[in-house]
């Protein structure tokens, strides 16, 4: 089995939430997951899918579709374990994570995701672009 990569702790309107990361496949049992990697094997128990291509971007208003949907649950919902995964648990994870410290008010994501979740998050020029620009 694929191991996970890490665990970070996001303040979603005052509430800690906790989400893994990771290989989707890597998913830990009764997470609510968003699955980047539409090859994983366990893609069919994802509760929030976007397939991104690997090392690639998606569209701003994709991500951001999903990733709202994605937060309101965690309002609704902040004990519950979620999970965002792709092939390695790198670049589009950590492109995902970020994006979404974003929105919760992270000052500075790409340097959040890096210290919190793991330093080679958000592998290329373009998805680290991306993450500047999400906003």
């Amino acid at each position: 089995m694929t191991a996970l990569r890490g665990t970070v702790l996001l303040q979603v309107e005052g509430q800690k939430v906790r989400i893994t990361g990771g290989p989707f496949d890597a998913m830990p049992a009764g997470a609510r997951g968003l699955c980047l990697e539409h090859r994983a094997s366990r893609v069919a128990e994802a509760e929030w899918r976007l397939d991104v291509p690997d090392f690639g971007v998606p569209t701003r208003d994709a991500l951001q579709a999903v990733l709202v949907s994605m937060l309101a649950a965690m309002r609704d919902r902040p004990g519950d374990a979620y999970h965002i995964g792709c092939k390695a648990g790198l670049g589009r994870t950590g492109m995902a994570l970020a994006c979404l410290a974003a929105m919760t008010g992270v000052a500075d994501p790409l340097r959040w995701v890096r210290s919190a979740y793991d330093p080679r998050a958000v592998e290329t020029a373009q998805q680290e672009e991306f993450v500047a620009r999400f906003r």
